[in-house]
């Protein structure tokens, strides 16, 4: 009989492809006055597609 120990494991362990696959972004807070908070608010969709696309649009702009 085998020991408990000497026994092959066939769970556990790392596997190829498992977990959570990485992303590149990157997750930040921020505190914005109510105002703008209003036209967030009011915006239909994925509020982060439309602060992406307003920072893009200032940066391009701006030359930053």
């Amino acid at each position: 009989m085998q020991n408990v120990e000497d026994a092959p494991r066939s769970w556990g362990g790392a596997r190829q492809g498992a977990g959570r696959k990485r992303v590149s972004s990157k997750s930040i807070s921020i505190r914005i006055p109510e105002d703008v908070a209003a036209v967030l608010d009011s915006v239909e969709g994925s509020k982060t597609d439309f602060i992406v696309a307003a920072i893009r649009a200032y940066a391009k702009t701006s030359g930053v």
